[in-house]
């Protein structure tokens, strides 16, 4: 039999995929197919990290292995190429190569299973305009509070002077906004700001579609929304009077 333990990173996804009954059956099987199949005990362990899916060293003749939960319900070959990715004996490196293979075709196949990223650390309070109050206003006014994201600045990256800038971006998957830090500035009025948070804001109400093989982010009815912002017509035309400005922030 295996000696198994089960890391305490399994309690991080909770009971997202698995009841914890499951999980530590499971985690308990793997374990002992793997020490059946490589002859020596096993150490398991179970995490939920978006990197290194698998990963094994041998300490105090134990094999310690961590895996993702998703080989928990791993089907026989791949349990054997776990096996075979840490197992002794001649032709190793071949075997090796065989099983990573086989490993990572099986990751594909089950890449919606890797957590998301933790979330970043954001600053929506700047110097002088305040991200959140803005996005609390317009999320009240305009979208009846149904727009559930989080918002902060970007990065103030420095550097020479750019010939474009992307004023803010969403991210839908992690439902983050981020602000350029050339917004944050007195000469530059909040109307403007909140047009940017708003526009922002509207792609995850509009979110971008496929069509005839295309990704179309600003569609007809993004734009429509967009041109009834009542501040939509004065913040286009502050932007077209000022971007040298927003051009040379440092």
């Amino acid at each position: 039999m295996g000696t198994r333990q089960l890391d305490r990173q399994l309690d991080l996804f909770g009971a997202r995929m698995w009841k914890r009954e499951r999980r530590v059956a499971a985690a308990g099987a793997l374990a002992d197919s793997l020490s059946s199949l490589v002859g020596e005990r096993v150490r398991l362990v179970v995490h939920d990290n978006r990197s290194t899916m698998v990963s094994f060293r041998r300490v105090s003749g134990l094999l310690h292995y961590r895996v993702h939960h998703m080989f928990l319900d791993a089907p026989k070959d791949v349990v054997h190429a776990l096996a075979a990715f840490a197992g002794p004996g001649q032709g190793m490196a071949a075997r090796r190569r065989d099983a990573g293979g086989r490993i990572d075709a099986y990751v594909r196949q089950h890449r919606a299973r890797i957590g998301e990223p933790r979330p970043a650390q954001l600053q929506a309070r700047g110097s002088v305009h305040d991200l959140q109050a803005i996005f609390d206003r317009l999320n009240a006014e305009y979208f009846e509070g149904r727009v559930e994201a989080r918002i902060g600045w970007g990065p103030n990256r420095g550097g020479r002077r750019r010939r474009t800038i992307k004023t803010g971006v969403y991210v839908q998957e992690a439902r983050l906004i981020r602000i350029h830090p050339a917004l944050d500035g007195r000469e530059v009025p909040e109307l403007y700001v909140a047009a940017v948070v708003f526009h922002e804001m509207l792609h995850q109400i509009v979110p971008a579609v496929e069509r005839n093989g295309r990704r179309i982010v600003h569609g007809a009815e993004f734009r429509r929304r967009e041109r009834a912002y009542p501040d939509h017509d004065r913040a286009k035309h502050w932007e077209e009077e000022n971007l040298q400005l927003l051009l040379s922030h440092r």
